[in-house]
């Protein structure tokens, strides 16, 4: 990494937790009901809204909307903090609502400057391209993500995805066993798709969080991958029922 990056990355910690003035798309933080908002802003200023619930435990990080054209994680994200507000588990799970709202807008799997925002993570297989990005963490949306996996270490990585072949749910790192309950969890609340376990994705995957969480740094991270056209309703129940099983495991003794 280049010593103006990490300069840049340095920065933008600071501006996430202390609030300062720099470049990276930090809005503010409030507390709303039971736990806080945090706002931050993509390229073209779009707001991207992070909920934390709970303050103490094991700590989940969920992020959506990684690829705009894969918009069928954005309303069981929702629904997602709406569930756990009210189930107050004793954990700390920061949930992402959509990471790149500029390509939601336009339904693009790409941020507001063609990048891909899963191939852009500090990752050992990491490809620059323009696609890519011509280093990891050029794009604001990335390196926010990348501030809250630094300031909250998670025990437990989720993003979700789509894809026309699924649902289901791809693993990296030390992460089976939360994956054998996601699945079956979503499978039985899922009353119109069949749930499964997919190892590997049957393709390269250079520089995506997978593999920078996962295998580089050793963090179990779950990649939810809904049905293409997945129906809101089964979606939201499988996302809840699977990210419900995954705190039981990760906050019983």
């Amino acid at each position: 990494m280049s010593k103006r990056r990490f300069l840049c990355l340095l920065a933008a910690s600071c501006a996430v937790v202390a609030g300062c003035s720099t470049g990276a798309p930090v809005g503010g933080k409030r507390t709303v009901g039971a736990g806080t908002v945090e706002y931050a802003y993509s390229q073209e200023r779009r707001t991207i809204a992070t909920r934390t619930i709970g303050e103490r435990g094991p700590s989940v990080l969920v992020i959506g909307g990684i690829h705009g054209s894969e918009p069928e994680g954005l309303a069981p994200a929702q629904r997602l903090i709406e569930v756990l507000k009210e189930d107050r588990w004793d954990a700390r799970i920061v949930v992402v609502e959509d990471l790149n709202p500029d390509g939601s807008t336009l339904l693009s799997r790409y941020n507001a400057r063609g990048v891909d925002l899963n191939r852009n993570w500090p990752a050992s297989n990491f490809e620059p391209s323009h696609r890519h990005g011509d280093e990891p963490l050029s794009e604001i949306e990335t390196q926010y993500a990348y501030t809250l996996i630094q300031r909250h270490d998670p025990d437990l990585v989720i993003v979700l995805h789509s894809i026309h072949s699924g649902p289901f749910v791809n693993y990296d790192g030390p992460a089976l066993g939360y994956a054998e309950l996601f699945a079956s969890a979503a499978d039985a609340a899922d009353t119109r798709h069949a749930w499964n376990l997919q190892p590997d994705m049957g393709y390269e995957t250079p520089g995506s969080m997978g593999t920078y969480v996962g295998v580089d740094r050793g963090t179990p991270i779950l990649t939810i991958e809904f049905d293409r056209g997945h129906d809101e309703e089964s979606a939201s129940a499988a996302l809840v029922a699977g990210v419900r099983a995954v705190l039981e495991e990760m906050t019983t003794d």
